[in-house]
């Protein structure tokens, strides 16, 4: 039988995140994957970044993610009145 067998584990109990949970949110990270890929990649081309120290290189993914989502928001936001979306 072919295959991918992939391990999701999380530090925390079962009763705070069961196990579907847990790979609902693993899967849920596709979308913030992709963003960060266009920005930094294709799309920006904001590479390299030279931060050296952990709290740098975490502080400098996370303005880049905040602001990719916040470009799309209030994007979203702007072309609305001119979108069709259905509430069903």
């Amino acid at each position: 039988m072919d295959g991918l067998y992939i391990r999701i584990s999380t530090s925390l109990d079962e009763e705070t995140l069961s196990a579907t949970d847990t790979v609902k949110a693993d899967k849920n990270l596709s979308p913030v994957e992709q963003a960060f890929r266009s920005y930094k990649t294709v799309d920006l081309k904001v590479r390299p970044i030279y931060h050296y120290t952990a709290e740098c290189v975490k502080s400098h993914i996370f303005l880049c993610i905040f602001s990719c989502f916040y470009v799309k928001w209030n994007t979203q936001k702007l072309l609305e009145p001119i979108l069709f979306d259905e509430d069903d």
